[in-house]
Order: C-alpha cells, then sequence, then structure tokens
C-alpha cells in the first residue's frame, strides 16, 4: 500500500509580494522534471489595481528547482494576450512531449465569467523560457485538458 505524508514544510508555494502578478495568491503548482531541475508552472494572481484594472487577472507563473520544492527565479510565463484568455490564465498542465513542452491551460475570455468564457488553450515552448505559440484548443466550455507524454498505438 502506499502511503503520502503531508510535507512539514508546507505550503510549497506562497504568494510574493515583491512580484505584483503574483501577490494576492499563487497555488495549483504542476512540476515536471527535465534534466537536472524541476519546473513549477502555477496559477498567480495579481493584486487588485483599481486605477488600471478592476479585476484580479490569472497568469500562470514558472519557477524552478533542484529539489521540487524550493522553487527559485519565479517569473510570469504564460500572460493574458489573446482575445479569448484577455481575463486570465489558469491552472497549467504541463507535458514534455516529443521535444517540446505542451502546457494546457484554462483560458477565460468573459467577465463576470460564466461557461461561455471558459475554454482550453495549449502553450508550447521549446525551453520553458518563453512561449514559442499558443492556441485555442476547444471553442467550447472546458477546463483540465492534458496530454499523455508518449503515443499509444503510434496516435497522439
Amino acid at each position: 500500500m502506499f502511503v503520502v505524508k503531508r510535507l512539514e514544510e508546507n505550503p510549497i508555494l506562497i504568494p510574493d509580494n515583491d512580484h505584483y502578478w503574483e501577490e494576492f495568491a499563487s497555488f495549483n503548482l504542476c512540476p515536471i522534471k527535465h534534466g537536472k531541475f524541476f519546473y513549477g508552472l502555477y496559477r498567480a494572481i495579481s493584486a487588485v489595481d483599481v486605477l488600471q484594472n478592476p479585476h484580479q487577472t490569472s497568469v500562470i507563473g514558472i519557477g524552478e528547482s533542484k529539489d521540487g520544492i524550493h522553487f527559485k527565479n519565479r517569473i510570469p510565463f504564460i500572460i493574458p494576450e489573446e482575445e479569448w484568455e484577455k481575463f486570465g490564465c489558469e491552472d497549467p498542465r504541463v507535458t514534455f512531449f516529443e521535444g517540446k513542452f505542451y502546457t494546457f491551460y484554462t483560458a477565460l475570455s468573459k467577465y463576470p465569467f460564466n461557461a461561455e468564457g471558459i475554454k482550453v488553450a495549449v502553450a508550447i515552448s521549446s525551453n520553458l523560457k518563453k512561449v514559442d505559440k499558443r492556441h485555442l484548443v476547444t471553442p467550447f466550455n472546458a477546463k483540465a485538458m492534458t496530454l499523455f507524454p508518449k503515443r499509444i498505438n503510434g496516435k497522439i
């Protein structure tokens, strides 16, 4: 039987007041090991800026770690740029597949939030330093998509 034990250093990820884009909240960490490092993609929520934007915006941050617990060098990785994600990018799920990193995430296009404005998008990166491409995956309401790390019967 497999027993899960809570890490004494919990929580692994907390908001960083020095980073406006993750000052309010940092959570939903999705770790991936590549080479000698772990990378953690996570949902970050900004502080409210009533002069520029009265809404808090979710972005996807990324940090790196040698042990998978202590994440450093945290920066915004996926920020809203497209119309279909203009109110936030949330809940990343990353897979390394055939030489590239595919990060599926929830894209928010409507505020107040409703089913019509919640879709799945994918950001593709060759190195987890920058996003090379991004695409809307579902034109309908959806969340929580991911990709298996290998082909099954030759298919994706």
